[in-house]
């Protein structure tokens, strides 16, 4: 009995090994540990560990295409045909649009601010509709929050396990600054609606 739960870890251990990669601009793959994977979005760098080897390894965002790990996708773009190279966690995707998203925390180390913003592109990356809001509770803030639902839903209406799991955070009657909904960003679960 020992033999085989130690084979089905193993089975499972290898399974998720496989699932966690990047494509590097060269077109190569590389296995990684799907728990080592963290992005620095002021530094434009993201940090991991290959299945092989313990050793952090830091890759700029030129370097790479995307990053697929766990339940995440994390991919880079160069929105509306810019020079600025941006990485953004990849939410859903359809035949026809993609919805993205980043957090970036303040770079002030005493501050508790942190910046979100999400794009809904077309099939050729070109931003249909941008999103920006921050974790400040004021009302600017709660109203931009309290969008995000409706924008969120008029292009996306028919994928429904996005829409569900969007429902989990929208709002809480009793959340009057609509901060419940940063949570679904904070956790930026891929979800393919094709």
């Amino acid at each position: 009995m020992k033999k085989i739960l130690f084979l089905l870890l193993l089975i499972s251990f290898n399974a998720n090994a496989e699932d966690s990669f990047i494509i590097k601009n060269d077109g190569s793959k590389a296995n990684i540990k799907s728990n080592s994977f963290r992005v620095d979005q002021n530094k434009k760098i993201i940090y991991y560990k290959l299945t092989t080897n313990d050793s952090e390894i830091k890759m700029s965002f030129n370097d790479f295409s995307s990053v697929e790990f766990g339940v995440n996708k994390f991919k880079i773009y160069k929105l509306n045909n810019s020079k600025e190279v941006k990485g953004y966690f990849i939410l859903t995707e359809t035949n026809d649009k993609t919805l993205i998203s980043i957090s970036k925390p303040d770079e002030d180390e005493d501050s508790k601010k942190v910046s979100y913003e999400f794009h809904i592109l077309d099939n050729k990356n070109q931003v249909l509709e941008s999103h920006f809001f921050n974790n400040s509770v004021n009302q600017k803030n709660a109203d931009l929050r309290g969008e995000i639902y409706l924008k969120i839903r008029f292009y996306f209406s028919d994928c429904f396990e996005l829409l569900k799991r969007l429902d989990m955070y929208d709002k809480n009657n009793s959340d009057i600054n609509n901060t419940t909904i940063l949570r679904f960003f904070n956790s930026p679960v891929y979800q393919k609606c094709i």
